[in-house]
């Protein structure tokens, strides 16, 4: 039992720290990477999840087409009220490198460099980033799902 729980406790911040990726098989490495810094420039909050939906303060982004690197500073608030809860105000602060790295097929990781999130939030944020990349290169398809 105590083999077992240590094991598990070693193994927790292995699983808890990878980053996330997603691969673009067949699309073309320049379309991809216009897409990647359009979706970082004008981020979608929308959702029919009102606990996913956020307003965006501010949003900074820089762009290395050298390094095929994407630092994304964000400010993000919201009010929320659910049923039978006050109401809750939020503002986070968001700090993203997302990558465009030099394989084949076209790879993209979304890291942040500080522990700020929890792993579950970075998870979050990355499919939605990756969400929004898909819908920039396919439009079409985007709206029979």
């Amino acid at each position: 039992m105590i083999r077992c729980l240590v094991f598990l406790l070693l193994l927790f911040p292995l699983v808890s720290c990878s980053v996330p990726t997603k691969q673009w098989a067949g699309e073309n490495k320049d379309y991809l990477w216009t897409a990647m810094i359009a979706a970082a420039s004008t981020p979608d909050y929308s959702s029919k999840d009102s606990r996913k939906r956020w307003i965006v303060i501010e949003n900074d982004v820089d762009v290395n087409d050298q390094l095929g690197r994407i630092v994304v500073r964000r400010k993000l608030s919201r009010s929320l009220k659910l049923a039978r809860q006050n109401e809750q105000i939020d503002h986070r602060e968001w700090f993203f490198v997302i990558k465009l790295l030099p394989k084949n097929p076209p790879t993209v990781t979304f890291d942040t460099t500080e522990s700020q999130l929890v792993p579950v939030r970075l998870q979050d944020e990355a499919n939605r980033y990756f969400m929004q990349v898909d819908a920039l290169l396919h439009p079409l398809s985007q709206g029979s799902n």
